[in-house]
Order: C-alpha cells, then structure tokens, then sequence
C-alpha cells in the first residue's frame, strides 16, 4: 500500500533561510496511519468501556458462583439444621400446651405464636443473592433464624409462667394421672378407649380403657401420686390393682403377670407397680388400664401428658 511513496520525499524550506528539511513520504504515511489508528481505537474504548466493564464483571460473578460450592453446602446445612429446629420447636409447643391444659393455664394461640413473621430487611441481604445459586435465599434463612430466636423467648416465659403455676399447686398436679402407664417405646396402644368389637363375643362393646400391647414382664408403673386402693386376682381382669389418686381420680390396671405394691402401699408417679401379663380374660399379653373420676370412666387419652 505504501510501497508507492518510497521513492517521493517532501522538501520543506523557510523563506529566506538556506536550510532544507526532506520528510520521507513513506515514513510519513506510516506515522499518519499510526496515528489515526490510536486515535479511532481510543475513541471506540472510550464508547464501549461501560459495556467491557460489564461483560468483564459478570464473568467475574460467574467465577464466584461456580467457584463457591463450599459455601453453598454450608449454606444448605444450616438450612437443614434450621428445619431440624423447627421440628423440636414445634414438638416443644405441643409439651408446652398439654402443660398449659394439664395446670388449666389460658393456652397461646396461634397469631401470637407466629410472633409477626417477616418484616425482616430483605434489602441488606439480598444484596448478597446474585452470588449464589437460585435455590438458597439468604432470606429465608434469617427469618428462619430470627422467628427461632423469638420463639425461644416466647417459651421462656412461658414454662416460666408453668413453673410458678406448678409450685403454687404441686400436690394437687402429682395426684392428677398425667402420663402413660408403661414405655410406649416397648408397647403399642392397641385398643383405645370407646366402642370396639369384642374379641371374644365379636360384638360391638364399650371399652372401658386403653390396651397397651407389651411383652409379659415390662414395667407398669402409677401415672400419679396415691394410695392403693385394691391389689388383688379380680375375676377377668386377673391380677388387677387400682389406685386412688384424690381429687376424684381413681386408675386400674389389669392383666397383669405381677403385683408389687399390696393394698394400703403409698405410690408416686413413675413408680412400679407390677408387670405386664396375659391373665384373666385376654388374648394375649397386654395392660388394660383405665381412668375414672367421680366414678365415671373418662377417656385416658386427654391425661396423657407426656409427647413421645
């Protein structure tokens, strides 16, 4: 393209002054294109630098996001970890309202117990979320974490308004049958309390109880503070003991294989009392056991306080 001013050159001279300047063309031509070449290359950087910076930024973030997989599965073992709380929380809420029901404390309902979830600062965190992949929401987790927190408050002052109820009365409630009469972990409540079919008659029959199905010789213990009132064989109940708790309360137990406690003996809640057997009327080896107050059966099930 140039090769045509190698052979041309440019004198320059000043009037009246003898000396000359020669500017080769070739030289020259090279130095202009140069020059205007800088010149449009500055010039489009100039317009397109905000749209590299982008580009160049982005790239950045997509490094970030594929490089920080360490810190997504942090992320999402808290997450776990913050479900696994909720859970213990909420096990935690119903103790905490069999309690309230046990000592005839006003229960807490629901809106207060959501505690005005939210209103957390999205904004402050958010921020954050273009790091990390679409399924963790930074969020999510720091009202997870802070409903937690005033959660936990919330039962504080909660048992501590069940403690204080409890001293002011803890006679009374040690009498009052309030947990189950064997490990429900090594038994299974196999007849419930209300109309069944009879297993010998085949017939539709009140049941007046609840049948814990155990193997012989597991533990029965009194679900309360009392007296007992009989210990003895008693027709199809078998070996059969029934405690007087006060207040109204009376509890039997039946079929058992055998009796520790005899008539006259003071029991405590948690206490053994016998075992588990298969005598008198039965199919096989089970507790029946019962709840009466003011001589009318009541359904076990609302005396058991205990969440398992």
């Amino acid at each position: 393209m140039f090769s045509r001013y190698k052979n041309y050159k440019l004198i320059l001279f000043k009037n009246n002054n003898p000396d000359i300047k020669e500017l080769n063309l070739f030289n020259l031509s090279i130095a202009i294109v140069i020059f205007f070449s800088l010149f449009i290359l500055l010039f489009f950087i100039s317009i397109y630098s905000t749209d590299l910076n982008k580009i160049i930024s982005m790239e950045e973030i997509r490094k970030h996001k594929n490089n920080n997989s360490e810190l997504q599965l942090l992320i999402l073992e808290q997450k776990e970890k913050i479900d696994i709380l909720n859970k213990e929380l909420h096990s935690i809420k119903e103790r905490d309202e069999n309690l309230r029901d046990l000592i005839n404390l006003p229960s807490i309902d629901d809106d207060t117990r959501k505690l005005g979830t939210g209103g957390f600062n999205k904004k402050k965190i958010s921020d954050l979320d273009y790091l990390l992949p679409n399924d963790i929401d930074l969020n999510y987790i720091k009202s997870e974490l802070d409903f937690i927190q005033r959660t936990l408050n919330l039962e504080n002052i909660s048992y501590s308004e069940i403690e204080s109820a409890l001293n002011n009365n803890i006679e009374y409630f040690l009498h009052y049958p309030a947990i189950y009469p064997v490990n429900i972990d090594e038994s299974n409540l196999s007849s419930k309390y209300g109309y069944r079919r009879d297993p010998f008659s085949k017939h539709r029959k009140f049941h007046d109880g609840d049948d814990f199905s155990a193997a012989i010789g597991t533990d029965v213990i009194a679900t309360a503070n009392g007296i007992v009132r009989t210990s003895k064989r008693n027709g199809s109940f078998g070996n059969y003991i029934e405690i007087n708790h006060g207040n109204g309360y009376i509890t039997v137990y039946g079929h058992l294989h055998k009796r520790i406690v005899k008539t006259g003996d003071k029991v405590l809640r948690g206490q053994k009392i016998g075992e588990v057997g298969n005598t008198g009327r039965s199919t096989a080896s089970h507790l029946h056991y019962e709840v009466q107050h003011n001589r009318k059966h009541i359904n076990p099930k609302n005396n058991y306080f205990q969440i398992n």
